[in-house]
This record gives structure tokens, C-alpha cells and sequence, in this order.
């Protein structure tokens, strides 16, 4: 992956949360829409790799039953070896993020962003994988997505392995939340890639 590979799809606003554009740029990614099955398959992958609370099967559906565009999944031989998962946020989502009362596993399905609106922000559930081949394709979507359409947008994030946290604070460009060491913030780019170092991907992440 390449700058110059990016750039065709790069949308001048910053802030395109077309479900069509956002599917097309994963499937490019070599990612695909979830269906329930691929969330059950997916959650369970990131139970396995992850320590501590993982969102549950149910909520992962019911947001992307609102947005039709929050998780993905890598297949290999038709198993289920990566998501990744995020979804926008409505202005009191965000409110909520910075006034520190966001519950990112229990969420209040009333601050996602729906779509034909404007969304205020974003929250990146993270990323998991069994493989490096896995890992690179689901840690692809999550840049391109974000770098081409969603570039002028704030967002929240959480480090839940070593691994995530390198990521997420070095090339992903996080920041860590004063007085909530597990919570990271991501500033709006003034220009896409902005400061972006293309990471190289590590088997499991947030």
C-alpha cells in the first residue's frame, strides 16, 4: 500500500459517510461487509485474542444494522481470520466521548450516526486477526477508510493489546486521553495524510 495508491479515492470534504463508498473502499481493501455469522465468527476470534471486555456478538449487529457499514471481516478458505469494526458518531455521541461517559461495550445506540446524516465523530472498536495476511488486510480498511473519506473527522479509539497500542500511538497517529490511559483520540487532519506513516501490520490489534 501506497500513498499514491490512496489518492483516487480521497474525498475533498473529509467527511464522506456514504455506506456505498465506505463498503466499496473495504472491499478494495480486501474486506468484506459482515453478515451475522461473519460477526459471531469475528467476535469470538477477538475474544480468543483479547484480554479484558470484548463488545458483545448482539451489539456489534445492532450497529451495523444501523449504519450498514461498521464491521468487516478477512476470509481465508472461507473462515473468518480478521475484523475490523467502527461506526460514526452523532454530535451527542461525541459530547459524550470528551465529557468521558462513552460506554464503548455497552453503547447507547442513540449516539450512532445514521445514515443521510452528518456525523460528528467517530469510534474505531479496533481490529483483530489470526495471521499476518489477515492482519494486513483489516488494518488496511481501517486506514484507507478513515485517510480518504473520513481524514477531517475527530475520533476515540481504545489500545486493547501491546500490539494495538503501538499502532494506534505511533503511525496511526492517536493520541492518549489525559486521566484515561486505555482511551485515544485522533484530531482532525488538515489535509489528508497528514503526518501519516504507513504502518506495518501486526497479527492482533485493538
Amino acid at each position: 500500500m501506497n500513498l499514491s495508491e490512496l489518492a483516487k479515492f480521497v474525498d475533498a470534504s473529509g467527511h464522506c459517510s456514504n455506506p456505498r463508498m465506505i463498503n466499496a473502499l473495504a472491499a478494495f481493501c480486501g474486506v468484506s461487509l459482515a453478515g451475522s455469522e461473519d460477526i459471531l465468527a469475528g467476535r469470538a476470534l477477538a475474544a480468543e485474542k483479547i484480554d479484558g471486555d470484548v463488545v458483545s456478538a448482539e451489539m456489534l449487529q445492532a450497529v451495523q444494522d444501523i449504519t450498514g457499514c461498521s464491521v468487516f471481516v478477512a476470509r481465508d478458505g472461507g473462515k473468518v481470520t480478521g475484523l475490523t469494526a467502527f461506526f460514526l458518531l452523532r454530535p451527542e455521541g461525541m459530547q459524550a466521548f470528551d465529557e468521558g461517559r462513552f460506554d464503548t461495550v455497552n453503547v447507547d445506540l442513540d449516539y450512532v450516526w445514521r445514515p443521510r446524516e452528518t456525523p460528528a465523530g467517530g469510534y474505531a472498536w479496533g481490529f483483530v486477526a489470526s495471521n499476518d495476511r489477515a492482519a494486513g488486510r483489516v488494518v488496511k480498511a481501517s486506514i484507507v477508510i478513515r485517510e480518504t473519506l473520513l481524514w477531517a473527522l475527530p475520533g476515540y479509539t481504545r489500545a486493547a493489546t501491546d500490539d494495538g497500542a503501538r499502532l494506534i500511538y505511533g503511525s496511526l497517529g492517536f493520541e492518549p486521553v489525559p486521566g484515561n490511559p486505555s482511551l485515544a483520540r485522533y484530531f482532525p487532519r488538515q489535509a489528508p495524510f497528514e503526518g501519516l506513516t504507513l504502518p506495518s501490520a501486526q497479527a492482533s490489534a485493538a
